[in-house]
């Protein structure tokens, strides 16, 4: 990817080498008389028209956000046209022009325009559910630029209710602060222990992991289909704890039984655990340090066990 932009890089520096050097170009002393001055503007609008699309062709390699790509190509295409119009000040038979500079930049405008409306596509509506915010801020800005992302928080196996409500909590104030809509699903804990009865011992990635991976993503999907989201995809995969696989297993599953698809992708690559955890310290975010349930709860206390096991207290 690099390669690429420095190769397309290259290539927009090139560009802007060769207006350098037609501006440097004297004119005729009779140009304006020769009609030429309406033809000037028009070269102008192309010359840097072409110049922000070539731009805005080497900073996508580069997976910008849109609005990024476009400030930035239109703050190099203002600056340059501004710097050209001051070096025609010493160009025999040339001036500096605000005409020009705003010819200038109306192709910068028009490249920008142009981009806009031949790559627009409307963003399908996503469902994406999330077990806490610290992970489900990092995923949620992950997927904003390919899909309109609605933050799914259904959450039974979360206890206690302190618990549950600290992460509901933090998960609707960053919610609001990126503008992102959220949905509340049911709070059962109690559904949720008859569910996995009988595998309370079971460790983390077991047959009751399983369960819960299943009941969360089923919830997700039938919710999907039922508001008309086109995706459904959960944040579970960016925990190295999960399994990953399993999870994708499961979704691919429901996905044809609920008639939604199911974004099948493992967020902790490229990094993603990582990049979750910082984005969550530069938020001061609160990050939990057991997965959820009594029984996870149970063996992140006992970590440093020869063996683990659930304490009494938690059974």
């Amino acid at each position: 990817m690099k390669h690429r932009f420095l190769s397309k890089l290259f290539i927009a520096v090139s560009w802007a080498g060769f207006i350098f050097m037609a501006i440097g170009i004297p004119l005729p002393p009779s140009h304006e008389e020769a009609g030429l001055t309406f033809y000037d503007k028009a070269i102008h609008i192309v010359l840097f028209a072409v110049f922000a699309y070539l731009l805005i062709w080497a900073l996508k390699e580069k997976k910008y956000p849109r609005n990024k790509i476009y400030a930035i190509v239109f703050a190099a295409g203002f600056l340059y046209a501004s710097f050209a119009e001051y070096y025609q000040l010493f160009v025999p038979t040339r001036s500096a022009d605000i005409a020009d500079l705003s010819a200038g930049t109306a192709g910068v405008v028009l490249a920008i325009v142009f981009d806009f409306i031949s790559t627009y596509k409307p963003r399908p509506k996503m469902l994406l559910h999330i077990c806490c915010i610290g992970c489900g801020a990092y995923v949620s800005q992950v997927l904003r630029d390919d899909y309109q992302v609605t933050l799914f928080f259904y959450n039974p196996n979360i206890f206690p209710q302190e618990e549950y409500d600290k992460r509901l909590e933090e998960t609707k104030r960053i919610a609001k602060k990126f503008k992102v809509k959220i949905i509340e699903g049911e709070y059962d804990h109690k559904k949720w222990l008859a569910m996995v009865k009988g595998r309370e011992a079971d460790p983390e990635k077991g047959e009751r992991c399983l369960l819960c991976y299943r009941d969360r993503l089923e919830a997700t999907a039938e919710l999907a289909r039922e508001k008309g989201f086109k995706y459904f995809t959960t944040t579970l995969t960016i925990s190295p704890h999960k399994d990953a696989k399993a999870v994708s297993i499961i979704g691919r599953e429901l996905a044809e039984k609920c008639g939604v698809e199911f974004l099948d992708r493992d967020f902790k690559k490229k990094d993603g655990f990582n990049l979750s955890t910082k984005l969550s310290r530069e938020l001061g975010l609160y990050r939990q340090e057991y997965c959820g349930c009594e029984f996870s709860r149970a063996l992140s206390q006992c970590e440093n066990c020869p063996e683990p096991h659930l304490s009494e207290k938690s059974v």
